[in-house]
């Protein structure tokens, strides 16, 4: 069991109502599972420290077999619990009595863990640790003091407790991230534009080159950048500078905010030409940098993590060199991630071509090949020939039916949605994933991979229909959509596979839980409109 200790403690503080609450809900959930709880309480603190979404800042981070980590400013444990699945003992602190026991409910089942009440400087620690983690801690170390040296003084302060070949993990916001730009407010003061507007609270934010500077004032020889997209509080894609973003991010990247009320642009539409004119490591939302007296670093270069599923589909995909590997977010992925491995030998020893793979201690290793996806072929600025486009559906149909033995029809799993259509051959197992997203394209073969998510006793169609849903605007650009709804007999399916589709996201994707989620981000083309114009509208009376 985790253990509390509470003996350092030094003074007590208050608990706010909604400390009050969130503590609330982790007793009332012994499990750990608070999806009813985000379902039921739609404010962003509460979503903040109980959403699995959190656990994708740390989720894909290679740490020692026999690491010791000191997690600094625990909080209600929303990354403790990764932490500990990923460590070999984790330390965590917080200054609040509240906030510790809570962590310790939220994870008594973790004997790895303990967790202590106070600061660090009141610490009896000898110890020293392979990680120290420090998440939005730095800019509040110094009450938002101007002068970059007492931040430089704490991190110094720091290699006390760090091996000579340890690694400390910093993780906070950027003074130039563009959602400021845009006009979202400071997480401190609350202001819009951030401290681009000269706003000041009772901590600071810094600049990518102010961090450097930190660093090596603090005694750091060695720096890695990682800069998690939209941000470090809920990432969806982690980049470094070996492994910078396309122009194309702001199309699958979904920048939120619970507080939307002062923007004045849409943060997605603004990637492109950052990204063109290389400003995006300045320009990043927010950073996580892994800095040590040694570069024996993660050797991670990009991530992309499906974080918003159920636990046992939020898998982190990591570019390594020439390699990608699969990693787990949380334990319980590790069956997902045997699933895709099973899957694919399955679909080999079918007679299809696939990526090879390796499953090695919960992880799914793979060569990174170089050649496009379908996906990416069909969205090409060069148009691929009508017939090429065609051919390589036709392909693609004849795997899906390849992909599994035929089952009688009365066992089909979506008769219920039209029980009187035509739905064709009913596969054992339908793999849903073999769409072009997941089918690298050469010269016309087709080579699958990610083959995760399945049905049994599914009609071959429907795959085909995510398949062409999936690429709707490609595939109409190129003039081939109605002749592919047309030629697969997906037309008259098409609003009842529609259904099945929406079903399965509502349980892959946890749609009631992260309902809020999806709301913060949408952006609302209106009030944004409407805040350009008042900002006119004072320019101008300004002027006068």
């Amino acid at each position: 069991m985790a253990q509390l200790h509470a003996q350092f403690l030094k003074g007590s503080g208050s608990v706010s109502r909604m400390g009050q609450d969130i503590d609330r809900y982790i007793t009332a959930h012994p499990d750990g599972v608070y999806d009813e709880v985000l379902t039921a309480d739609d404010r962003w603190a509460v979503f903040f420290h109980l959403a699995d979404m959190r656990a994708g800042l740390f989720g894909w981070y290679d740490m020692p077999e026999d690491a010791a980590v000191l997690e600094i400013g625990c909080g209600f444990g929303a990354l403790t619990g990764v932490l500990a699945d990923r460590a070999a003992h984790v330390t965590a602190l917080d200054p609040s009595l509240f906030r510790a026991r809570s962590c310790i409910k939220r994870w008594n089942a973790k004997e790895n863990l303990d967790v202590y009440a106070g600061r660090l400087r009141d610490m009896p620690f000898c110890q020293q640790f392979d990680v120290i983690t420090l998440v939005d801690v730095l800019p509040r170390v110094a009450n938002g003091a101007p002068s970059l040296a007492p931040y430089a003084a704490y991190l110094k302060g720091l290699l006390d407790y760090l091996k000579p070949q340890g690694r400390l993990l910093l993780a906070m916001d950027n003074r130039l991230g563009l959602k400021y730009f845009c006009g979202a407010r400071d997480p401190y003061a609350g202001e819009p534009f951030g401290e681009l507007s000269g706003a000041s609270g009772n901590a600071r934010l810094f600049t990518r080159a102010e961090l450097v500077e930190i660093l090596a004032a603090a005694g750091f020889t060695h720096w890695k950048f990682y800069y998690p997209l939209p941000d470090y509080r809920l990432p969806r894609f982690v980049f470094t500078d070996a492994a910078l973003p396309g122009a194309a991010i702001g199309e699958t990247l979904l920048p939120y905010d619970p507080a939307p009320d002062t923007r004045v642009l849409p943060e997605a539409a603004l990637y492109k030409d950052i990204v063109a004119n290389g400003l995006f490591p300045a320009l990043a939302n927010s950073f996580l940098v892994e800095c040590g007296m040694q570069a024996d670093f993660c050797p991670t270069e990009s991530v992309s993590l499906a974080f918003d599923r159920a636990p046992a589909d939020c898998i982190a995909t990591c570019r390594e060199g020439d390699h990608i590997r699969k990693k787990p977010v949380m334990a319980a992925a590790r069956q997902g991630i045997r699933a895709i491995a099973e899957n694919l030998e399955t679909l080999r020893r079918r007679g299809l071509d696939v990526v090879p793979c390796e499953l090695r201690d919960g992880q799914l290793s793979m060569p990174r090949l170089t050649v496009p996806t379908m996906a990416e072929w069909l969205q090409s600025p060069v148009l691929p020939e009508r017939e090429a486009v065609l051919a390589a559906m036709e392909r693609l149909w004849a795997a899906i039916l390849q992909s599994s033995p035929p089952v009688p029809d009365t066992g089909n799993c979506l008769k219920g949605l039209d029980a009187r259509a035509d739905w064709g051959v009913i596969l054992e197992r339908a793999y849903l994933n073999m769409t072009p997203d997941n089918i690298f394209y050469e010269n016309g073969k087709l080579t699958f991979f990610n083959q995760g998510r399945c049905r049994s006793n599914c009609p071959a169609k429907y795959p085909m229909f995510l398949a062409v849903r999936d690429n709707a605007a490609a595939l109409s650009r190129l003039g081939v959509l109605d002749e592919l709804k047309e030629r697969y007999g997906l037309r008259p399916l098409w609003a009842a596979m529609e259904a099945a589709r929406r079903q399965d996201d509502a349980r892959r994707r946890r749609g009631d839980a992260y309902r809020r989620f999806g709301q913060w981000a949408k952006p609302d083309p209106a009030r944004m409109r409407k805040n350009c114009q008042i900002l006119k509208i004072i320019g101008n009376e300004e002027i006068e």
